[in-house]
């Protein structure tokens, strides 16, 4: 028979909600995952029961997960982990019938009585099978209990941190010969274009190649500290792909990587020129990828990057970055009168910023000292986007606060100039 659900019955519960303290409510929505879990590891049991009497052969599924994926309508993988679930934490029989405790008995009761979730088992199970074989037997029960003890209060992110301490220390070693070669042979990284011509980074890395990473990406990724423009309001993946974009820079800077057929190894932008004028519209990479004009400019601030400009019918009236990058001499003539970002409060040293043009070369400002400004990534990104722009004043780079400013004059980086601070300006 079905189930009906009167709306005057959902009114009642809407009704009762609008009342409740929130206190009240922070109980109920506790009490309702409890309850939620209990379901889900009831559901495990009929699975487990269904399991045991090869009802999926029966029924001509190739095995329980596909029973699952239909049955319950679940996403492949998620049909999987049921199963997989169904195998740990579930009642099994013997050979001649006879009931059996789940594989892992106490993180099951837990579940049961809806004391962890299920991601909570999942976590404790992972991390007592990746105990060393020959360790299994000594050390699991006290894994799975110190892990279930943690499971009560902590989130399954954290949970999976501490199973990771705990076999750091039963297997000082690290992973076996046999480990390691698994490792290396899922290694992966794929870079996808999106419609949005934005890329998708999907990848498994080596430990070794994820400890290089790490090193790299956790000082760019580090949170700014307060300046003119006020906090750093990035999420960390916004931080983070920031830092890998920051770490790309810095890399294709270098001229150090190999040579692609013939060339040396640099990013080739191609613009068209009505695009360029009107500051819209959109420039092609030589990967056949696409960028906002915005975004053009900004990048062929850099040596390791090649503008081409076309006319109209496709002729090339521009090409080379003669006019717009600035000579090793001249570079370093401005590295040395500004020695750091000049935006207010930022501490980057010149060698963690950039050069950029003041006023722009698309809009005819010149590649020479009076133009140029040395300025970190992220302000030279983020300071526009807030109503920032570069001003000269007396051939010193300031910066021109936006009209809801509280200063309504230009402003000067006096950070990595401490000793005009013994006489401030007027």
């Amino acid at each position: 028979m079905p189930i009906i659900v009167r709306r005057d019955r959902i009114e009642h519960v809407i009704e009762q909600l609008a009342t409740a303290t929130d206190a009240e409510l922070l109980a109920a929505i506790v009490e309702s995952e409890r309850k939620v879990s209990q379901e889900r590891y009831r559901q495990l049991a009929v699975l487990a029961e269904l399991d045991a009497r090869n009802t999926a052969g029966t029924l001509g599924f190739r095995s329980l997960s596909s029973l699952i994926a239909v049955q319950l309508r679940c996403a492949p993988a998620e049909a999987g982990r049921r199963a997989v679930a169904v195998e740990r934490f579930g009642a099994r029989r013997g050979l001649t019938g006879e009931a059996l405790e789940p594989i892992y008995p106490a993180t099951a009761e837990a579940l049961a009585a809806g004391e962890v979730a299920s991601e909570h088992a999942a976590v404790i199970a992972d991390t007592v099978e990746a105990i060393p074989a020959a360790e299994r037997a000594e050390h699991a029960t006290a894994v799975e209990a110190t892990l279930l003890e943690h499971a009560r209060i902590e989130n399954p992110y954290t949970l999976r941190l501490l199973g990771k301490r705990i076999l750091a220390h039963l297997d000082p070693d690290g992973p076996s010969p046999d480990e390691q070669r698994l490792q290396q042979a899922h290694r992966r990284v794929t870079l996808s274009p999106l419609d949005d011509s934005m890329g998708l980074l999907e990848g498994r890395l080596s430990p070794s190649c994820r400890a290089i990473w790490e090193a790299i990406l956790t000082p760019l990724a580090a949170r700014r500290p307060e300046d003119a423009m006020g906090p750093d309001t990035r999420t960390v993946p916004q931080r983070i792909h920031d830092a890998f974009e920051e770490a790309g820079r810095r890399l294709l800077a270098t001229g150090e990587l190999p040579n692609h057929a013939g060339l040396p190894c640099q990013l080739v932008i191609t613009v068209s020129l009505t695009d360029l004028e009107r500051r819209a519209g959109r420039a092609t990479t030589h990967h056949g990828g696409t960028v906002s004009i915005g975004e053009a400019l900004k990048l062929a601030a850099e040596g390791s990057v090649l503008p081409e400009i076309l006319n109209d019918c496709g002729g090339i009236l521009a090409y080379g970055t003669g006019r717009r990058l600035a000579s090793t001499g001249l570079r370093k003539a401005v590295f040395a009168r500004d020695r750091g970002c000049t935006f207010p409060g930022c501490t980057r040293t010149a060698a963690q910023s950039e050069i950029h043009h003041a006023t722009d070369w698309a809009r005819g400002g010149p590649t020479d000292l009076n133009n140029l400004a040395v300025t970190c990534g992220y302000h030279n990104t983020e300071g526009p986007k807030q109503g920032w722009r570069t001003v000269m004043l007396d051939g010193v780079p300031h910066w021109q606060p936006p009209p809801w400013h509280p200063n309504k004059k230009p402003l000067r980086n006096y950070l990595h100039h401490p000793e005009l601070l013994r006489t401030p300006p007027e």
